[in-house]
């Protein structure tokens, strides 16, 4: 029997070697076109038969003399049907012999009379027509069952779904590899699809199999959904598929044919795709920044609703139509602008990207500023259109109006400020000088007569007096040095110092001040250091840092080191007072800065400040160390020979 659909009911391995092999089964499996067969059980076939005739024409003889050939006849079918040409010949020239030898006269001998020779040649051409006509037809069924088993292979082996099911339970009859495999192998054959596949269960698969076998109407899906693969791990795939009904002879639906493809890798594609497009869509027509697409011809194809509530055009107005013609064809000043000089119709051929800003024309005839940014699409290393990006800057350009207007008016301000701070300086520093030439004069009086009370009692006034007028004599001197470096006039008057020399000297002149402070001043300055510095700026630097050292470390030492390294000048004050905050670090050089409260220490907060112009200007560095409760430590270091001569002070 040949492996059709039979062989696979009933004959499993037979099955499996058929389509372990991939189509036809090889010769080791046929044999002179039967299944199972070898040329010796033909032959032998064929002298079996014959013999059997033989026998049966001897029990008959007696009776029908006049056809002694009648039973080789069906010997000769017989040998022919199943062997082919050998065998239907060896049954032809056996029965030919025998009937000569034993039938005809005379009998037991192969003589032959020559009305027999008649009869012997007949039955020999009827013989061998007989067996032509059976090697005709069996070569003949032998191709249809190629044929068959070609479509077989066919059918098992297509990269798609086929499957048959019979009668009303949709059992299933017949299911190819993809199918299979589709299925995780599991037992089809002889089930109904509902036992075979219970996962489709709601999915409508069975209701629409019900409904094709009772129309005969055939149903097409596409893109439906269905549980496959390992039933106790099931997936979702989707597929195309045809239910074909199958017509019984009675001319009704006996079965229904399935074909399909599953198609889940292309509709998972599709949907990301759409995915895809369905962001970029929101994104764009969401995007505040205006976006327009050309293609290689310079036309628009694309237009985002910020483009065209830019532009006051609409994509229907624009789409297919030369993009420069409508927004960029004429310059503010009215004359034509040339499509070849527009920077943005430059990026397609140049392939390269366009970024500028400039004049756009709305729909109504209004020009208005724009910033733009045009990129070449390149696919495949041709250029194929362009993506602009646009930003109206009407908004920004009057922003920036009104921020240079502040901004002079700022200036402005500061520039006034500072002219007041000066005037105030210098109308506040009259009347000080002569007070203090007063105070002076009364301080020298009084020491003329020593032991009065009344001259005891009025000293301390004046001392107090003095004190107060050097402090506001201070900060009228700070207010103007601020005002010098704001406007650029305080000017550097270069000369060779002694570093050590000033050092002393301004610790000299704070020592009544520390005394009465509780401090202690110690001088660390073993030898001259030499440089090309202004000698009175040096004194204000010095001033300023120690006047800070005795004020917030009152009762405390202070060490004031000056040393020599090479082409560079160290200068460094250290108290032992309530120290710098972590978090004034940061601020204590600028101007009206403070690290501690107003109400505790006076002062403007300008001494510091003052302090960094100079040393900055003298082309130096100066920086502060602390540790809170454990002191601060400032540290200025003066190159010997400054970068710029006659340097101006700028803040």
């Amino acid at each position: 029997m040949r492996p059709g659909l039979w062989c696979r009911l009933t004959c499993p391995p037979c099955y499996e070697a058929w389509t372990s092999y991939g189509g036809p089964l090889p010769l080791k499996y046929r044999r002179n076109g039967k299944w199972g067969e070898s040329p010796l059980t033909a032959y032998g076939f064929a002298v079996l038969v014959t013999t059997a005739a033989l026998l049966v024409q001897l029990l008959i003889y007696p009776y029908v003399r006049a056809t002694p050939f009648i039973l080789f006849f069906g010997a000769v079918m017989l040998s022919g049907w199943k062997g082919g040409w050998g065998p239907g010949l060896l049954s032809t020239g056996l029965s030919a012999l025998i009937a000569d030898y034993i039938f005809l006269p005379p009998r037991n001998s192969l003589s032959v009379s020559p009305p027999d020779i008649l009869a012997v040649a007949l039955f020999v051409g009827i013989s061998t027509l007989i067996t032509r006509l059976n090697v005709r037809e069996r070569a003949a069924r032998a191709e249809a069952e190629a044929q068959r088993e070609r479509v077989l292979a066919l059918f098992m082996n297509a990269p798609a779904i086929i499957a048959i099911h019979r009668g009303p339970e949709h059992v299933i009859e017949f299911s190819n590899l993809f199918h299979a495999r589709l299925l995780g192998h599991r037992e089809l054959l002889g089930r109904s699809v509902r036992q075979a596949q219970p996962e489709l269960e709601g999915q409508g698969i069975y209701e629409l199999l019900d409904r094709v076998y009772q129309t005969g109407e055939p149903y097409t899906g596409k893109e439906v959904p269905a549980q496959v693969g390992d039933p106790a791990n099931p997936r979702t795939g989707y597929f195309d598929f045809v239910f074909q009904p199958q017509l019984g002879p009675n001319g009704k639906p006996d079965g229904v044919m399935l074909f399909g493809f599953e198609v889940t890798e292309q509709v998972l594609a599709r949907r990301n795709l759409e995915n895809a497009e369905r962001r970029l869509t929101a994104i764009t027509h969401n995007a505040t920044l205006g976006l327009v697409m050309m293609d290689a011809r310079q036309h628009c194809v694309f237009m985002n609703p910020a483009a065209e509530k830019i532009t006051g055009f609409t994509l229907d107005e624009l789409q297919g139509k030369p993009l420069h013609d409508f927004i960029h064809h004429t310059r503010p000043d009215g004359t034509h602008y040339p499509m070849s000089e527009c920077p943005i119709d430059r990026a397609l051929p140049t392939r390269a990207q366009e970024q500028g800003e400039d004049v756009f024309i709305r729909k109504d005839g209004s020009f208005y500023p724009v910033a733009f940014t045009a990129s070449p699409i390149v696919e495949d290393g041709k250029a194929t259109g362009t993506v602009i990006e646009l930003r109206d800057t009407t908004w920004d350009k009057r922003q920036q109006a009104e921020r240079e207007q502040l901004l002079a008016k700022l200036q402005e301000a500061v520039r006034l400020r500072d002219e007041f701070l000066s005037v105030a300086s210098h109308e506040l520093n009259t009347p000080l000088t002569p007070l203090k030439l007063r105070l002076q004069s009364l301080a020298r009086l009084l020491a003329t007569e020593p032991n009065t009370p009344l001259t005891t009692r009025i000293t301390k006034e004046v001392e107090l007096m003095r004190q107060q007028v050097k402090r506001l004599a201070d900060l009228v001197s700070d207010l103007l040095d601020v005002s010098r470096i704001r406007t650029g006039r305080m000017k550097l008057r270069l000369e060779e110092v002694d570093l050590s020399e000033v050092t002393h000297d301004v610790a000299a002149r704070f020592h009544p001040e520390a005394t009465r402070a509780g401090c202690t001043l110690y001088l660390h300055t073993p030898e001259p250091v030499i440089g090309l510095w202004d000698r009175l700026r040096l004194e204000q630097v010095l001033t300023n840092l120690l006047s800070n050292a005795i004020k917030y470390g009152a009762g405390k030492s202070i060490h004031i080191r000056v040393e020599e390294d090479g082409n560079q000048a160290r200068l460094e004050v250290r108290d032992e007072g309530i120290g710098i905050k972590p978090e004034a670090m940061g601020r204590i050089f600028n101007r009206f800065e403070r690290a501690v409260s107003e109400r505790h220490y006076g002062g403007l907060g300008l001494g510091l400040y003052v302090t960094r112009q100079i040393i900055d200007a003298l082309s130096g560095t100066v920086r502060a160390e602390s540790t809170p409760g454990q002191g601060a430590t400032f540290t200025v270091e003066l190159p010997r020979q400054p970068r710029k001569q006659d340097e101006t002070l700028a803040g």
